[in-house]
């Protein structure tokens, strides 16, 4: 078994994209999937290698991305040595043979040394999200190699510490997102997934059902990042004429944009 782990550039991007397989061939999917390319490739362009890409036998079978948590724009943040780990994905035929344990420390091998992405300068800690999401265990996944849950923003307080010395404590305000005055529906999505679009499309549907006339906005949150912070968001959210629905249960999920479309109408 030869693996083997690379940075992201130009020339692996797309193979970084098709490890982690569309759950669908919908057309939205292919949507997505330009959208998150494009913000890999802006972020290599502007940042540095924000991805790593493993292969297998010369097959590619596992990814992580991630960025300076300073360089997140919807994070308010005075930290500049910290790393945000966006996912982590391993084929599913290929787990539970180290894949995923070898690109988490070829990340935390490149951070314990001067590298581009933190300007010359060392990264003192990771950190990535704590918020439970549909079909995803990340958060197990990284408690389990030594991550540990703060008290701080539960997008960003899973973290762990490369060096001894480090706070664990990170200065992201909490997630409260307020509710505002505003007639129509703004979707905040994150480009990172390649199901952004797939998923804005199905809430689109969702509140047509009830109110087929409203308007409905796409706001990608690293483009709209001003308007995210000015509502207190640091993760994808619905608003319903001014009311936040955030991540929970899938069908809570459903059932509560139907019944705040229906509320608000």
């Amino acid at each position: 078994m030869r693996v083997e782990i690379f940075d992201l550039c130009p020339e692996n991007v797309d193979e970084i994209l098709r490890v982690c397989p569309p759950k669908t061939s919908n057309e939205n999917v292919k949507i997505g999937l330009e959208i998150r390319k494009d913000w890999l490739l802006d972020l290599y362009r502007t940042i540095g290698p924000c991805a790593k890409i493993t292969y297998l036998n010369n097959k590619p079978v596992g990814m992580i991305q991630y960025t300076p948590l300073h360089k997140i724009p919807y994070f308010k943040t005075e930290r500049r040595d910290v790393l945000y780990i966006h996912c982590i994905y391993v084929k599913e035929h290929v787990r539970s043979r180290g894949i995923g344990s070898a690109l988490l420390n070829s990340l935390i091998n490149d951070m314990k040394k001067p590298n581009k992405l933190f300007e010359g300068k060392r990264c003192r800690m990771l950190a990535t999200t704590a918020r439970e999401r549909q079909g995803l265990t990340q958060v197990s996944y990284f408690k389990s190699k030594g991550f540990i849950k703060t008290d701080g923003n539960i997008d960003s307080s899973l973290v762990y510490s490369l060096l001894k010395t480090s706070s664990k404590n990170l200065d992201i305000p909490h997630s409260k997102p307020l509710s505002i005055q505003e007639d129509d529906v703004k979707i905040f999505f994150s480009p990172t997934c390649h199901m952004c679009k797939y998923w804005n499309e199905n809430i689109k549907a969702k509140i047509r059902e009830v109110d087929p006339t409203i308007k409905i906005e796409e706001c990608n949150l690293w483009v709209h990042s001003q308007e995210a912070l000015r509502r207190g968001l640091t993760s994808f959210a619905t608003y319903i004429r001014g009311r936040p629905v955030l991540p929970m249960n899938p069908q809570e999920f459903w059932e509560a944009i139907g019944r705040l479309t229906l509320e608000t109408k």
